[in-house]
């Protein structure tokens, strides 16, 4: 319960924060357009730091099993959703965007800072699992879902920043090399900025949002509550009915991490990924406002649900 409400806590600081945002582009001081410049500079230089910066822990196979754990979690929770997504799809005719929705969670961006400040900056190492197969899903399986005649980008893999912090990251942790101070301090001081930039960035893409239409659209409401509450709920029960958490030591301080993850609204990358392959990504965009406005609500409720089970 404790930690549900100071989740809950920090949630509304951050809602403070893409208020912010948002005003500024309503008030008319900023063009909304700009936000485009804050994705590349977290998408280049924030999260790669944070990645890096995550790593730079000491060696111990606590802590390898750890992130064992977490990674075993984040495929199986893709591989599940991706199979319920595929047998919801066909029977309620879902669109590719809405499939993505559903199955793509916000879970750098939004995830990272709430680790951060909630369990400590040891978690977000744990956070780089689910990060690291979901950007390999992103540009493996996403696409297929907007546009089935798409093919697989392995140079968009191998190439995309967060990757190659994480592959850099790993090499630094088994060699356990760490940066000097210097380095270390400015690397730590960039990658603490994710939360404060990304606020104001998702601010100002709500900004160009019609709120009153969004919440109108039934099928919306449907996504949001799938993403928000459905498939975690889903999850969480899975990780219930495996005991995993009573059988395996450290399992459950880890896998909170994973049910954050889980937990978030719709990923940006399924708005940005529908304007590169053909997807309607103003329909992508709306339902990803929606669903951070909803998870204000939802995630301390599913926080507080796995507390209370698992």
């Amino acid at each position: 319960m404790e930690l549900s409400l100071l989740l809950l806590e920090k949630i509304v600081s951050m809602a403070i924060m893409m208020l912010m945002g948002f005003a500024v582009v309503k008030s008319g001081k900023v063009d909304g357009s700009q936000s485009a410049v804050l994705s590349a500079i977290t998408l280049y230089v924030i999260c790669p730091c944070m990645i890096l910066s995550a790593f730079q822990l000491e060696y111990t196979t606590d802590r390898l099993f750890g992130l064992l754990i977490a990674l075993i979690a984040a495929v199986g929770l893709h591989i599940v959703y991706i199979l319920v997504t595929k047998l919801l799809g066909d029977k309620m005719k879902l669109d590719g965007v809405e499939r993505a929705s559903l199955i793509y969670s916000n879970g750098g961006n939004l995830i990272v800072p709430l680790v951060s400040s909630i369990l400590g900056s040891e978690y977000v190492f744990y956070c780089c699992a689910f990060i690291a197969f979901q950007t390999i899903l992103v540009w493996v399986h996403l696409p297929r879902l907007l546009n089935p005649d798409s093919k697989m980008n392995l140079k968009k893999i191998v190439t995309n920043p967060n990757m190659i912090a994480i592959a850099a990251g790993l090499l630094f942790f088994f060699l356990r090399v760490t940066f000097p101070p210097l380095i270390a301090d400015t690397i730590g001081a960039v990658s603490d900025t994710i939360g404060p930039v990304a606020m104001l960035m998702i601010g100002m893409l709500m900004a160009q949002v019609d709120i009153r239409k969004t919440f109108g659209q039934a099928r919306f409401w449907l996504v949001c509550f799938g993403r928000l509450i459905a498939y975690p709920l889903l999850i969480i029960l899975l990780i219930w009915a495996s005991r995993v958490t009573a059988l395996v030591p450290g399992a459950k301080e880890v896998l909170v991490v994973t049910v954050l993850a889980t937990s978030a609204p719709i990923a940006v990358s399924v708005t940005q990924m529908a304007d590169l392959y053909g997807g309607d990504s103003r329909k992508a965009s709306a339902m990803n406002v929606m669903s951070v406005i909803f998870c204000i609500i939802t995630m301390p409720l599913m926080m507080m649900v796995y507390q209370l089970l698992c």
